[in-house]
């Protein structure tokens, strides 16, 4: 199929779904094509396989080429309606489908648990100047947590430097103040206030529970007196600039430095995937037009603290920006890995890079 192809079925089935399950607020979507009209049917005549299947399965797109594209099925929930839902997908896609059963996705801060001594430590350390990849956290939460510092941007109208990272991490899912301290490393990793605040809570993006989301971010203002590193990215190199996903195919290679498991690989799997259920402390959220990647090797690509990592291509161009993850699925079964396209980011946040 082509790409537009792919959009088009994505779209009408989710709507298919939305309007004989519960509904979140989706858009309602004009179907042009009589072709499909018995099959919506047909699925509209199993609510309750409808209902399961609105809560269970995302869509995105699988590019192969510039020309070429499959519907990606992710199953999170397995049951006898979703499994029948699936089957229907398959036949009206033609089978050209990629279908993966990615189970329990969550956000990826790590809250409350000990630190595990196996995973490089580099990244959780106190670190002077400031580096892409480490342990950050808000101190206003109640208890011990830690994600990773993404990158610094600035506002597009100019004014002070910025860390960039998700509202889970720095913002404490919408319940941290604007100008709240934020430290490095992260109060799971020993960071407390006043001694390790870098930067205080500029802006965040709030997370629904109404309808779906697009993006898990939020910006600090860094303190006066902070010495920081713009563009080192592990032993990568340097953060070349912006990227865009969407000129990149299944297996590219991307990589990512974060908190938890420092600088790993992985490959594109999926792009533009909407009706992602992510668990958080709010409970089970929604989110559209996300980025899938799995590990290569035996390695996952990421784990619990490496929330708010920034995510770049061969280039060092910058695509996306990581939120969320689970342990099932991918190649090696070790779990995959959702990002927020970098583009979206940006410009709900209205900053760039420096």
């Amino acid at each position: 199929m082509r790409l537009e192809d792919v959009r088009e079925l994505k779209l009408r089935l989710l709507e298919s779904l939305r309007e004989t399950g519960t509904p979140i607020g989706a858009r309602s979507v004009v179907a042009s094509s009589v072709k499909m009209a018995h099959s919506f049917a047909a699925l509209r005549e199993r609510p309750q396989a409808a209902s399961h299947a609105l809560s269970s399965i995302a869509l995105g797109a699988v590019s192969k080429s510039k020309t070429r594209s499959k519907l990606a099925i992710r199953v999170q929930r397995k049951s006898p309606h979703v499994l029948a839902v699936v089957e229907q997908i398959c036949l009206w896609a033609k089978n050209e489908v990629d279908v993966r059963y990615v189970g329990r996705i969550s956000s990826q801060a790590k809250i409350g648990a000990a630190v595990d001594v196996t995973k490089p430590a580099f990244y959780r350390k106190r670190r002077r100047p400031l580096h892409i990849g480490s342990s950050i956290s808000d101190v206003s939460a109640g208890f011990d947590s830690a994600g990773t510092l993404g990158c610094f941007v600035r506002g597009r109208t100019g004014g002070a430097v910025r860390i960039l990272s998700n509202n889970h991490v720095i913002a404490g899912e919408n319940a941290t103040r604007v100008g709240s301290p934020i430290v490095q490393p992260g109060t799971l990793d020993a960071g407390n206030t006043p001694t390790d605040d870098v930067a205080v809570l500029a802006k965040f993006v709030r997370l629904k529970k109404s309808r779906p989301n697009l993006i898990d971010a939020a910006t600090a203002t860094l303190l006066p007196g902070i010495d920081f590193d713009s563009r080192n990215i592990g032993r990568l190199g340097q953060l070349a600039g912006q990227g865009d996903v969407m000129n990149l195919f299944e297996g590219a290679a991307v990589f990512k430095v974060g908190r938890t498991t420092g600088q790993t690989e992985g490959r594109l799997t999926a792009s533009e995937i909407d009706n992602v259920s992510v668990e958080y402390d709010l409970g089970w959220l929604r989110f559209d037009n996300q980025i899938e990647i799995e590990g290569t090797g035996s390695r996952s690509f990421s784990d619990s603290g490496d929330s708010g990592s920034l995510i770049v291509d061969e280039s060092l161009n910058a695509i996306g920006l990581l939120f969320a993850g689970g342990d099932s699925g991918g190649t090696n079964n070790r779990g995959l890995t959702y990002a927020n396209p970098i583009q979206t980011v940006l410009d709900s946040l209205a900053v760039e890079f420096l």
